[in-house]
């Protein structure tokens, strides 16, 4: 649930609702946004730069297990980079180099990665018409006893035939007892005349020789005139169990589907991402809630590259809450015409990390935790806080880390939020507008500004 803000007299009253409230924090951020530097002599941000190990769009797949993220690269051969999830740097002396013996073919050799509970990782190629070029799934598990891992093809499949698929963009598995389970992709060819979804039975280890084809009963937004129903480029997708899984894909919002291909529920209520376009999603139960991390902007579309978390409130996807965007200025706006966004969380007792990343742009981490017992907080005004420049460009900066910051127009209408950052962008206002803000100790700030 959100908090509410309300201004009384000089006086911010914060009410938690139903006294269990949602707050993310920002653990670290390295993207361009996150790396940016103020210059006071040409009053405005320098961008930063993404990581070492990032390339242009050479890093789609993502997936996290125990205290570290594991990202499939091509910058430099095929290889898995590790980092460490507590900082987000790089862990080089654990860079996984794959070996073209087995892992070769396809349009991209490696693609995608997932990583069960107990640590055998799974990585797709990309195949951009499997009538020809095979759709390959390896596994990755250590070594006994000696470093190194042992490198296995679970899934070599050409489908032949006349109908193009493109398979890879985006892979879910599931996986119970790191033995049964299923593996899914969806078909991203941008002239499909139907929404495929290709799922591959895992038993015993071993994968069925031939997917089942699930063709989606509906998509939302729905096509437009003739066109049929399609996933369109880079659909993602987050298994939840044996039967049901969300997809986010360019042309579709959020959906989650079951096993028949039953559309189940999708963000189609006042509440839901900013734009399909950028393709990401995740799902987490906690606490009894369910909350999902998307992608909601891409990289021209302010803040650039951004993600927002939403509670969907008693499994309802109509009863959608958003608890903000993250990071709040984005990650960046350099070209990700990958249109890959992944996201990955990792659920513990009283906190849920997760993190998310834009190919070309960064990556970054955040902390979801559930505010305990209902409480009301008076909270003075914070002489001490203060915002610079005014007047204000395209980016407004305060002397402190703000739990949040609004930025509202003289009609009273809410134009700009950012949760717990020192910033907010401004980019496309012009005028005279409302900032209210609230510190992360509870002092708030209330302010006529000029943004020119």
């Amino acid at each position: 649930m959100k908090k509410i803000f309300t201004l009384f007299a000089g006086l911010f009253i914060i009410f938690a609702m139903n006294g269990q409230t949602p707050v993310i924090t920002k653990l670290w951020d390295r993207s361009i946004q996150g790396t940016a530097v103020w210059d006071p002599g040409e009053g405005e941000w320098i961008p930063g730069t993404p990581p070492a190990w990032m390339g242009s769009t050479t890093e789609r797949g993502m997936a996290y297990y125990n205290g570290k993220i594991y990202i499939a690269s091509r910058k430099t051969g095929n290889q898995i980079i590790v980092l460490d999830a507590s900082t987000g740097l790089q862990l080089p002396g654990e860079t996984i180099t794959l070996p073209a013996d087995p892992v070769t073919g396809g349009t991209f050799a490696i693609n995608t990665i997932s990583i069960t509970a107990g640590g055998k990782m799974f990585v797709s190629n990309l195949a951009a018409d499997i009538r020809t070029i095979p759709f390959k799934v390896y596994t990755i598990t250590p070594k006994v006893g000696e470093p190194g891992y042992d490198i296995a093809t679970l899934i070599n499949w050409t489908a032949g035939g006349d109908i193009i698929y493109r398979l890879g963009d985006g892979m879910g598995v599931y996986i119970n007892n790191e033995n049964n389970g299923y593996i899914i992709s969806g078909d991203a060819n941008t002239a499909a005349t139907s929404a495929s979804v290709f799922k591959w039975a895992i038993t015993n280890g071993v994968a069925a020789a031939l997917p089942e084809i699930i063709t989606l009963a509906d998509v939302f937004p729905a096509p437009t005139g003739s066109n049929p129903k399609r996933l369109g480029i880079a659909p993602q997708f987050w298994p939840l169990d044996m039967d049901n899984f969300l997809i986010d894909s360019h042309s579709i919002q959020p959906t989650l589907y079951n096993s028949t291909g039953a559309m189940l529920g999708t963000f189609n209520g006042a509440v839901r991402p900013q734009t399909p376009g950028i393709c990401g999603v995740a799902y987490f139960n906690f606490k009894n809630r369910n909350f999902i991390v998307a992608a909601t902007t891409n990289h021209t579309i302010i803040p650039k590259a951004a993600f927002e978390a939403f509670e969907i409130v008693g499994g309802d996807f109509a009863q959608a809450v958003s608890l903000g965007l993250v990071p709040a200025l984005g990650l960046g706006g350099t070209s990700n015409v990958s249109y890959i966004a992944p996201v990955v969380v990792d659920v513990k007792a009283e906190e849920v990390l997760f993190y998310t990343m834009s190919a070309n742009n960064g990556i970054a981490g955040f902390k979801l935790t559930i505010e305990g017992g209902t409480s009301v907080i008076s909270a003075k005004e914070a002489n001490s806080i203060s915002v610079y420049p005014v007047p204000a460009t395209d980016v407004l900066n305060f002397t402190s880390d703000m739990s949040t910051i609004e930025i509202y127009n003289i009609s009273g209408q809410l134009v700009r939020k950012a949760l717990n950052s020192n910033k907010v962008n401004l980019s496309g206002l012009k005028g005279s507008f409302i900032v209210k803000a609230v510190s992360e100790n509870g002092q708030y700030f209330n302010k006529v500004i000029l943004v020119k």
